[in-house]
């Protein structure tokens, strides 16, 4: 019996001590699972603030870029509805207006943070499904605009800068007599010679009148309205995507 004592006494012992060593590993375990989903979130969040900061940026950028398409596209129902030039002056206001048709700049969103996300394979860091469906959607939004500007760009070249190129004097009112850093320095009338005034009249007033140029305004009208509108959309849609990552920082 005593030797029977010892051994239940033993027993218990060691199953006390097995039961406090699990225990202790399952704290450990916690701790640690606590201590990885801490530095996950930590990661989470600076991500966050990144792409916040990359956002706040391609508001001004969309703003911008939608003011100025709808300008241009302002611009080509001026030079559509308005008379051929007659005169140097008259002629000047002609070119300023479809110099600033002609101008191109390309769109490029500022979305470094998202690529880093991707590259890395990071992006499941983003918990938050809405957020990071909304990433991808923008993504998509801006492939859409990169779209719109290569089919504008083809039109462009087709209707508007080869018909203008091969029909009539180009950058006269430029000074290309003196090379500079940027564009050269922009000539007035009266630097103009009077022989020439001519000459540039009826060039301008055969583009204005030629129904392939006249054909590549009205596209470069819409397409022109067309991006100034997605520009808008997508800043509205900016917008909203920040205020739900500034919700999702705060929780």
């Amino acid at each position: 019996m005593l030797t029977e004592n010892k051994v239940t006494k033993y027993l218990l012992y060691a199953i006390g001590e097995i039961v406090l060593v699990v225990i202790g590993i399952l704290i450990a375990l916690q701790i640690n699972n606590r201590n990885e989903a801490q530095k996950e979130r930590a990661k989470e969040i600076s991500y966050l603030r990144n792409v916040k900061a990359d956002l706040l940026n391609e508001v001004q950028n969309n703003e911008q870029f939608a003011a100025y398409h709808f300008k241009k596209a302002e611009t080509c129902s001026t030079l559509l509805t308005s008379e051929a030039p007659k005169s140097i002056e008259e002629l000047q206001v002609y070119t300023d207006r479809f110099e600033l048709v002609f101008v191109w700049y390309v769109f490029v969103p500022n979305n470094n943070t998202f690529k880093e996300l991707l590259s890395s394979g990071n992006l499941n860091l983003i918990k938050n499904d809405s957020i990071k469906n909304g990433l991808l959607e923008l993504d998509k939004l801006y492939a859409n605009i990169s779209g719109t500007e290569h089919h504008m760009r083809r039109e462009y070249e087709v209707y508007l800068y080869d018909t203008h190129v091969k029909n009539i004097s180009a950058l006269e009112f430029f000074d290309m007599t003196n090379p500079k850093f940027g564009f050269p320095d922009r000539l007035g009338v009266k630097d103009i010679p009077e022989s020439a005034y001519g000459k540039l009249i009826a060039d301008a007033q055969w583009q204005h009148n030629d129904q392939t140029f006249r054909n590549g305004l009205k596209l470069a009208m819409m397409n022109n309205g067309v991006l100034a509108d997605m520009h808008r959309t997508v800043k509205q849609y900016i917008q909203e995507l920040i205020s739900a990552i500034e919700k999702e920082i705060a929780r």
